[in-house]
């Protein structure tokens, strides 16, 4: 088990170097820590970890976004991905692939001095793999962007 759990966290440090990891945002309510490409360019990725699961139901989001909209006071954008349990492949009849999304959502920087930290909202209705069960899930978080001076 610690194997794999050293190789999760080698994966994810291996792919947020790769893809110059920018921000980082938390949703409270849900539970769930985003590292994400820079949110300003027009076309960005964002990887979702969840905090407080069991490891034998640790979910993976990969959401990749498209910016609809300049503002450096909020940025829309819409994007969709899949959701993924790659520690199911150790289970007998669980599945790899959990379901597919859509997300629309907003980043807004409202504090003037410190247009680092954004609040993020976002709407996401979500559909198991196998089309049988589905959520209309909403995030509030807060985000920290790296990249923004």
């Amino acid at each position: 088990m610690h194997k794999i759990l050293l190789c999760s966290v080698f994966i994810t440090f291996v792919l947020t170097n790769k893809i110059q990891a920018q921000s980082v945002a938390y949703y409270p309510f849900n539970s769930i820590l985003s590292v994400s490409t820079n949110p300003e360019t027009k076309v960005w990725i964002d990887l979702r970890f969840q905090t407080n699961s069991f490891f034998s139901s640790l979910s993976t989001e990969i959401a990749p976004a498209i910016n609809l909209n300049k503002n450096p006071k909020g940025r829309y954008y819409i994007g969709g991905g899949l959701r993924i349990n790659y520690l199911a492949t150790f289970q007998n009849d669980a599945r790899v692939m959990e379901g597919y999304f859509f997300n629309a959502g907003v980043r807004s920087a409202p504090f003037v001095k410190v247009p680092q930290l954004q609040i993020a909202f976002e709407l996401s209705p979500y559909v198991a793999s196998n089309f049988e069960s589905g959520l209309f899930r909403t995030r509030l978080g807060i985000a920290y962007n790296f990249s923004r001076k």
